[in-house]
């Protein structure tokens, strides 16, 4: 079992390679991304005070992830406390990996996933700057790697962790270069009314939410059921054809519910469902994480017409999604990607002991 524990500065024969103390002040502490379940008190605590709320970067979400899906599995997460030994406040929780280049800086990059809708890592609200220098002076003997590099993937460019980074970097010395991912071209308007009148002449039409967490487990299950009932099962790749996939849903679904963070909705056709959505977040900002729609139905955009009404059920509830043909009953997040790197010139502030010598000179 690895040793877990962080450590402070020490002579580098002496310390293990999960812990260092950084140039900012604090202990710096990698460990695999399952074994945090073994801080997830202060886990739940520092996303509680993060500078950008992240579902998908709370226990809740991860922790099942980590359990049950294979590419989880390897994930890292490089922790920012502000003490070497308890009490001490996790002030950074950000997933990295290392990659190493044969010519050139090595690189920090994060935690990119095709499952999350946000990438943003944990990071208290007043310990920004302290932790992205942090981040980009992690001395390389204690396998970090010096590389005053630091690359973040899918960050919500209109989010406040967004300015605290280039904040950060203008201090210290750091070009920031953005990249914006490409956001899908907009279909026209679907006249919903118009096909719900259509959909509702082959029976009853209902529509119905989670309220509960049993109402919850009973409506994953049949999301699940519909999910299967199409082309993605005759392509094998429907949750309910692979265990871990499943196993993962479920989980998560459940873990997020009992903080009310996720809610299933339904829409039936004479009780039998024909479109079921996954939201994931707390209002105002949900993401929808995954719709699935009976094909025989697909012309009168059942998926659509159920996202749409969830929208409408919450006060400023806004739903989030990037997903073909939906384009105009959610909204389109502006993600892109930030580098950090360090300028080729790196302007240096005088030390007071400096400007003194300076001075009597």
């Amino acid at each position: 079992m690895p040793n877990l524990a962080a450590f402070p500065a020490a002579p580098e024969e002496t310390v293990p390679k999960t812990a260092v103390s950084s140039p900012a002040g604090l202990t710096i502490e990698r460990r695999p991304l399952a074994a945090c379940a073994a801080i997830e008190a202060e886990w739940r605590d520092l996303a509680g005070r993060a500078i950008e709320l992240n579902p998908f970067c709370e226990p809740d979400f991860a922790l099942p992830a980590a359990q049950h899906l294979v590419d989880f599995r390897d994930v890292s997460v490089l922790l920012f406390w502000d003490g070497p030994t308890a009490p001490r406040r996790l002030l950074g929780f950000v997933p990295a990996r290392l990659r190493r280049r044969l010519l050139g800086q090595d690189e920090l990059i994060g935690w990119n996933n095709p499952r999350l809708g946000l990438a943003t890592p944990l990071i208290d609200i007043d310990q920004v700057e302290r932790v992205v220098a942090a981040l980009l002076h992690a001395p390389g003997r204690w396998g970090l790697a010096d590389t005053q590099t630091l690359q973040l993937s899918r960050l919500d460019l209109d989010g406040p962790l967004l300015h605290g980074l280039l904040q950060a970097a203008q201090r210290t010395s750091h070009a920031a270069a953005i990249e914006s991912a490409s956001a899908p071209a907009s279909p026209p308007t679907p006249d919903l009314a118009a096909l719900r009148h259509g959909l509702s002449r082959h029976g009853k039409l209902s529509f119905a939410e989670s309220v509960s967490r049993q109402d919850l487990r009973d409506m994953v299950e049949l999301h699940l059921a519909l999910e299967a009932s199409g082309s993605l099962a005759r392509a094998g790749g429907a949750a309910l054809q692979d265990i871990r996939e499943s196993a993962f849903l479920r989980a998560m679904t459940r873990n997020l519910a009992r903080g009310n963070r996720c809610r299933v909705g339904l829409l039936s056709l004479d009780d039998k469902p024909v479109a079921g959505a996954i939201l994931i977040g707390k209002s105002p900002r949900l993401w929808l994480y995954s719709g699935a729609q009976d094909e025989r139905f697909a012309s009168f955009a059942p998926l659509a017409q159920l996202v749409a009404w969830l929208g409408r059920r919450g006060r400023q509830r806004e739903i989030l999604a990037d997903l073909p043909g939906l384009n105009a009953v959610t909204l389109s997040q502006r993600l892109g990607d930030v580098r950090l790197s360090v300028t080729a010139k790196a302007t240096r502030r005088p030390t007071p002991f400096t400007r003194r010598r300076a001075a009597a000179a």
